[in-house]
């Protein structure tokens, strides 16, 4: 049986291979780790026990083995160096990685680079030990998923009565349309949500069955102008016009409705958008890569 197990390394357009029998390096160990959990616990004053609110994890170690052997092939020493510009500490490679399990599939994992080490010994082989620190431990897959949502036109389609020179016929309206969140992770989903002007005092709300309603709002008298788009991050709980860092568009958001969302696995999540002034290009899509802690 052939054993599908593959693993590589992706930064920018370059990527790396963990392991390659056909140039005579081979991966030992592929160690994925575990999310460090964040205790937050107090002891009780008067009683055995803890108050314990833990629910958030940190971050998740990583570490590879690899063997060059000179016997299959490998020039060890072009093997070991061959994995410096991942290992730069300011570089970001993306782990990719398909192991044995049904549906083949691919998950993905973003790493910091910490520990790289090979000592030189002989002519023969050559051990290499990479280490990696994961900032974000939620392993994701790597199609992007999205819905989107109209808040429908605030105009009347067709022309307007009574008949007066010139006729005016107005932008074709259409009605509001909902979109379908549903994630096959194992992670709760907070996701990228893109709003597009025109519309003023945009409302996005994602409504759990039989749980709560979710919302971002912004002040009434915000308006995103046709061709303008605001991209809100529902995990890092930022805002930003056009998705320029430098534009940040925080203050408009209504605070007093706020509830940022954390959408379970496995239920359809409704996704609307409501708001004024909108034409039938106001819309919001939401983005997201379904999570797993494997």
């Amino acid at each position: 049986m052939t054993c599908i197990r593959s693993a590589w390394l992706v930064l920018g357009g370059n990527s790396v291979l963990l392991e390659d029998e056909s140039a005579g390096y081979f991966c030992q160990s592929l160690d994925l780790g575990a999310p460090v959990v964040r205790d937050v616990v107090d002891n009780m004053p008067d009683a055995d026990g803890t108050y314990d609110r833990t629910q958030f994890m940190g971050n998740r170690a990583v570490g590879v083995d690899i063997t060059a052997l000179a016997g299959a092939g490998a020039q060890v020493d072009a093997i070991a160096a061959m994995f410096a510009p991942y290992m730069v500490p300011s570089a970001r490679p993306v782990l990719h990685y398909v192991l044995d399990r049904p549906g083949v599939a691919e998950r993905t994992l973003t790493l910091r680079p910490a520990v790289y080490d090979y000592a030189i010994q002989g002519d023969q082989q050559r051990d290499i030990h990479l280490g990696f620190v994961a900032p974000d431990p939620i392993v994701r897959d790597p199609a992007q998923q999205s819905v989107q949502a109209r808040a429908g036109s605030a105009g009347v389609p067709g022309r307007t009565y009574p008949l007066t020179y010139n006729r005016v016929y107005p932008i074709g309206g259409g009605s509001p349309s909902t979109g379908i969140i549903h994630s096959y992770g194992t992670y709760p989903v907070q996701p990228l949500v893109r709003v597009y002007g025109p519309i003023a005092g945009a409302v996005v709300t994602f409504a759990v069955p039989s749980g709560p309603t979710y919302r971002i709002a912004f002040l009434g008298s915000y308006l995103i102008p046709a061709g303008g788009w605001v991209d809100i991050d529902t995990r890092l709980h930022t805002a930003y016009y056009t998705g320029d860092s430098a534009q940040s568009v925080l203050n408009q958001l209504d605070w007093t409705a706020i509830s940022w969302p954390v959408l379970p696995v496995g239920v359809d999540v409704v996704f609307q958008l409501a708001g004024a002034s909108t034409t039938g290009v106001s819309q919001a899509v939401a983005y997201w890569n379904d999570g797993y802690l494997t």
